[in-house]
């Protein structure tokens, strides 16, 4: 029978690895005693400490070339009676260019704290039982890939890759990846680059365009920006925007209230108002299914000018009318809208006013005859409903009561008109960017509010003043140019 007990083999003194658990003691040198001494040297040219940080200095690089500059202050400001005035007042620095692809350069550290150090060597003369010490220059050597300007045929910088003097461009190396492993549009726009390349030599796109240029007259060229004038102004003049006037004196005069309001000044002074008049003398409270007319109804009145009160009115007739829109008929073109019938018109463009106090008809009529003659509005027709209403809330100052009065101006700011959009993008049931580009069309500047202003536009914080924006219409009147859109993939 076998033994229960398992036997173990023992390893042979060869297999045995195991750390000492003591390091060994080193044997004690008896070192004679030395006579220390600082050698005095005042030469530029003083031994060199450098330092490699994260670079491994190849052996193959040999000489240094040394340049010497005066320092811009000196490094020792305190007492430098011991110190090497060389080292005190000239700056070194070692530059090497023999290594293939690498240029080394030795700087001394002037902003680390290295610079407020003094740094020496020793040397130990056995014979004499003296070391003397040398003040040194402690330097850092740094390493940069070379640039290769070789040929001007390389596109890009090329690199001896395969190290036998075959040169490969950094476009190659990026089209055989694509190739390997590029996408079937990668590859696809890679093929196009190509061919173009090979049909147009370098540079002649550039000659060619120069050539012309300078082959052209005086004239054709001015006759070139007159064309894209005009065309910018037929653009302008196509935009479904109020027609603004920009031989004026001052903004209010761009989109004068006659051109706005449908039918003139005969339809706005048909407008009534008393309503409003009697609830602020009586001290009811307005209601309304507008923010921008709820906000500035009670300031308007009390502000005491009848022009701007009935804006007022009329910007909430024109948004009720919006509101009353209803979606088009599939024959009719996309994103059409229509009219309620006339009955349903006037009840819901009075805004749920007494039967006293509601829109005469021939103000409902000159509404339908601006905005849909025909009963169905295009996209283009309701945006040019919107932006006259954005128009028409220019005329509306910030603080009527303190301006408002019978001003003629229809602003608090001598040379602008302003207004907040936040209420009326509520009211228009918009985004913040669609409501701002309708004012942008308008030739509006769109800001926040400047420090002088925060009690006007009800701001408290510069934070509040960050997010607000304010929308303002100034002279000359600049439009938003002809933007230039992206190039075809072909």
């Amino acid at each position: 029978m076998g033994s229960d007990k398992t036997e173990k083999k023992r390893k042979r003194d060869s297999d045995r690895h195991e750390r000492p658990s003591k390091k060994p003691a080193l044997a004690p040198q008896n070192l004679p005693p030395l006579k220390a001494s600082v050698l005095r040297d005042d030469s530029e040219f003083a031994p060199v400490l450098v330092h490699t940080p994260g670079l491994q200095y190849p052996r193959k690089v040999q000489g240094f070339k040394p340049y010497i500059r005066e320092r811009n202050e000196p490094v020792a400001k305190v007492s430098s009676s011991d110190r090497n005035k060389g080292i005190n007042s000239t700056e070194l620095l070692l530059q090497s260019s023999e290594h293939p692809k690498l240029d080394f350069v030795g700087r001394e550290a002037n902003d680390d704290a290295d610079s407020l150090l003094n740094h020496y060597i020793a040397i130990v003369d056995p014979k004499k039982k003296t070391w003397e010490f040398v003040e040194v220059r402690k330097m850092t050597l740094r390493s940069s890939v070379k640039r290769n300007n070789q040929s001007t045929e390389i596109e890009e910088d090329g690199l001896d890759m395969e190290g036998d003097g075959t040169t490969t461009s950094y476009r190659d190396q990026k089209d055989a990846l694509t190739a390997a492993f590029g996408t079937k549009a990668s590859r696809k726009a890679q093929q196009s680059l190509a061919e173009n390349s090979k049909l147009a030599p370098a540079g002649a796109s550039k000659a060619a365009e120069s050539a012309i240029i300078s082959s052209m007259p005086s004239d054709a060229i001015a006759s070139a920006n007159s064309k894209t004038d005009e065309m910018q102004a037929q653009i302008q003049a196509n935009k479904p925007i109020p027609t603004p006037n920009l031989s004026v004196e001052h903004p209010s005069e761009v989109y004068a209230i006659s051109s706005l309001v449908p039918g003139g000044l005969s339809t706005l002074s048909q407008l009534p108002v008393q309503e409003w008049q009697e609830a602020v003398e009586t001290g009811t409270a307005i209601t309304s299914t507008s923010r921008y007319v709820a906000h500035r109804v009670e300031a308007v009145v009390q502000s005491t000018n009848t022009t701007h009160l009935q804006l007022l009115r009329l910007i909430l007739a024109l948004l009720e009318f919006n509101r009353s829109l209803k979606r088009g008929k599939q024959s009719d073109p996309q994103g059409s809208r229509r009219l309620p019938l006339r009955a349903d018109l006037k009840r819901l463009v009075s805004a749920g006013s007494s039967a006293e106090f509601e829109l005469p008809d021939p103000v409902i009529e000159a509404i339908r005859r601006r905005f849909a003659p025909r009963g169905v509005m295009t996209r283009t027709d309701v945006t040019l409903l919107h932006t006259t209403i954005c128009a028409l809330t220019l005329h509306i100052p910030p603080v009527p009561t303190k301006d408002g009065g019978t001003s003629s101006l229809g602003g608090n700011a001598p040379n602008e008109l302003a207004t907040d959009p936040a209420d009326l993008r509520d009211d228009l049931r918009m985004d913040n960017q669609g409501i701002v580009q309708y004012f942008r069309e308008l030739g509006c500047k769109v800001d926040k509010p400047r420090d002088s202003e925060f009690e006007k536009w009800a701001v408290k914080t510069k934070a509040e003043a960050n997010l607000k924006r304010v929308c303002r219409l100034r002279l000359p009147v600049e439009f938003p140019r002809l933007a230039r859109g992206k190039a075809t993939r072909r």
